[in-house]
């Protein structure tokens, strides 16, 4: 009869992977929702170049994936009506407790001169998350 060797080495190695916050229908639908509310803005009057060209909505995700302005009372009607209708985010985690995120929303100056929303969709800064200290 041959001997099998058993391994006892019990110790494992883990690997700590971090998931970030994220809308339910994922992040490129949520950027092209974002654009689509910013033409709608702009078109009904709610949107001025001269204001919001390149200005950047600070938004904070908390650790249930609730959108909230980071600047509580906010004035700015364009991003209070645009959170309202938004859902919750899928939870974010990193070493293994729920996080919150700084999401920084830009109103890209190009939507203003009729760029196609393919191209403002692929904007590397359109929408970007910072981990907040927790």
């Amino acid at each position: 009869m041959a001997q099998v060797s058993k391994n006892t080495d019990t110790s494992h190695i883990y690997t700590a992977v971090d998931i970030f916050l994220v809308p339910g229908s994922g992040m490129d639908n949520f950027k092209i929702h974002w654009l689509n509310y910013l033409k709608e803005a702009k078109r009904d009057g709610r949107l001025d170049k001269a204001i919001h060209a390149d200005h950047i909505f600070e938004v904070f995700v908390t650790k249930n994936g609730e959108l909230l302005g980071r600047k509580s009372g906010s004035e700015d009607r364009v991003l209070l009506d645009f959170l309202r209708r938004q859902k919750r985010w899928s939870p974010g985690v990193q070493s293994g407790r729920p996080i919150c995120y700084l999401l920084k929303l830009k109103v890209p100056k190009e939507l203003f001169d009729k760029v196609r929303m393919e191209e403002l969709v692929g904007q590397g800064d359109l929408v970007r998350q910072e981990l907040l200290e927790q």
